[in-house]
């Protein structure tokens, strides 16, 4: 009995200790914020000079927020309906490319 209890215990933890740490925790988290005017940029986006570009191109600005072991990490960039999130950082989109 107690075999099999430190035989199990081994194999739970020593699952969860050979895990990789630079593997998201969770799925990424995509917000997207309300702009509607360039002067909106400068009160809470946190790269306004993105958040003014996706404006000039009929976008709103957003984020894509991974989890890491180490902390979140955010990339950010331009959402619009039908083309999902485009990356204004790693010059990547994101999304439904072909929607229905």
């Amino acid at each position: 009995m107690k075999l099999t209890l430190l035989l199990g215990t081994f194999l739970l933890f020593g699952f969860a200790m050979g895990a990789n740490p630079s593997e998201e925790l969770s799925k990424p988290l995509l917000r997207v914020f309300p702009s509607f005017r360039p002067e909106e940029c400068q009160d809470w986006a946190i790269r306004p000079f993105i958040c003014k570009q996706c404006l000039r191109e009929g976008k709103r600005y957003a984020q894509l927020i991974r989890f890491f072991e180490d902390g979140p990490y955010r990339t950010h960039g331009c959402y619009k309906e039908p083309g999902g999130f485009e990356s204004l950082e790693e010059e990547t989109k994101t999304g439904n490319a072909n929607p229905r």
